[in-house]
């Protein structure tokens, strides 16, 4: 390579020489921007988190229940090895302060200006649109009614939003 870079040009004045350095210079930059930020580009996307907040607390309330469905369930005399998974209908939602006013009802606003904002009383939890049981013990008709009857009251659910299944051996 030194050898190519000592020749001149074809017209002798050395003007080829520095359009091939620059050529290869622009070629070698181009290459460094492409397979550079492809790793840069990988590192990230690993990094990141699959899950917005609410999504995260989301996760964590329904983790929460099914451990407490299993523990409830495994208290049952005759149940044991349970499986719980609960399905959610929506998310938490914002409940504001409200006032009557010559105009209808309107949100309580604290704050002035850009801090201005409704005033939050409470969260409610989501609605728990179902549940699924594997244990052993769930072919038991009678301990699988009584499962049911226990789940239907204490998560103010319906018997149809419940299912409770024999665990394989």
């Amino acid at each position: 390579m030194l050898s190519f870079l000592k020749r001149q040009g074809e017209n002798g004045d050395g003007k080829g020489n520095m359009t091939w350095l620059i050529l290869i210079g622009a070629a070698v930059g181009i290459l460094l921007l492409l397979f550079g930020s492809q790793s840069v580009k990988g590192e990230t996307e690993v990094a990141e988190k699959p899950y917005s907040p609410a999504e995260d607390e989301l996760i964590l309330y329904q983790s929460y229940l099914e451990e407490r469905i299993r523990v409830l369930c495994e208290s049952v005399d005759g149940i044991s090895d349970v499986t719980a998974v609960v399905t959610l209908s929506g998310g938490f939602e914002e409940i504001y302060a409200t006032e009557l006013t010559e105009k209808g009802e309107t949100y309580v606003i604290v704050g002035s200006g850009s801090s201005a904002k409704a005033l939050p009383l409470s969260r409610a939890a989501p609605e728990i649109a179902g549940v699924g049981i594997v244990c052993r013990g769930g072919n038991n008709a009678e301990k699988r009614q009584e499962l049911i009857s226990l789940l239907g009251a204490s998560l103010h659910i319906s018997s149809n939003r419940i299912y409770i299944t024999e665990a394989k051996s």
